[in-house]
């Protein structure tokens, strides 16, 4: 995960500066939310990995399926990607940009793995906790994963706070056998 992120962060960053300088923001987060929706499609997904289909095959099919709703900076950055094979990380492109639009706005975007449901309350005191850390509005993205087998996984930006179970249980098997 963090390696697709890494691809991801680059692209966002410029297109950040881009869209901020030109006050496109908004145009370019529709943008990338509708080739995200596309890039992430099974079928495309297919496309995208097929040897026999040319990048230039690839980007012709995504304008096609987008008409009317790229400009030419969106035909360019989509040409770019195509050309540093980066059209499967789009989704995660996409995802690093609203980072860096909700970060410009004072706000950040926390991301709550946790081994079971996390409930209202405990999302507004974490939120809380990381708003009085971090100095700015948080909103809380929940998902669930029963590997970590309780505790929870918190990303906020470059923060990664991971209190989950499996977690402890790793360094604890690391120092036993070391």
């Amino acid at each position: 995960m963090a390696e697709i992120s890494t691809l991801a962060r680059p692209y966002a960053q410029a297109i950040f500066n881009l869209a901020n300088a030109n006050n496109t923001l908004k145009t370019w987060s529709d943008t990338l939310a509708l080739l995200s929706e596309v890039a992430a499609n099974e079928g495309m997904i297919e496309v995208i990995h097929n040897p026999d289909v040319t990048s230039e095959q690839t980007v012709s099919l995504f304008i096609d399926i987008c008409k009317d709703n790229l400009d030419e900076q969106g035909i360019n950055f989509l040409k770019l990607a195509a050309e540093n094979d980066r059209l499967e990380v789009i989704p995660h492109i996409a995802e690093s940009f609203e980072a860096l639009c909700a970060e410009e706005g004072g706000s950040i975007e926390a991301q709550v793995i946790s081994a079971y449901a996390v409930n209202a309350t405990q999302k507004k005191n974490i939120a809380a906790a990381l708003k009085e850390k971090l100095g700015r509005e948080v909103t809380i993205k929940t998902t669930t994963d029963k590997s970590l087998l309780g505790g929870v996984i918190i990303r906020a930006g470059d923060i990664v706070i991971d209190g989950s179970v499996k977690t402890q249980l790793e360094k604890i098997t690391h120092s036993l056998l070391s």
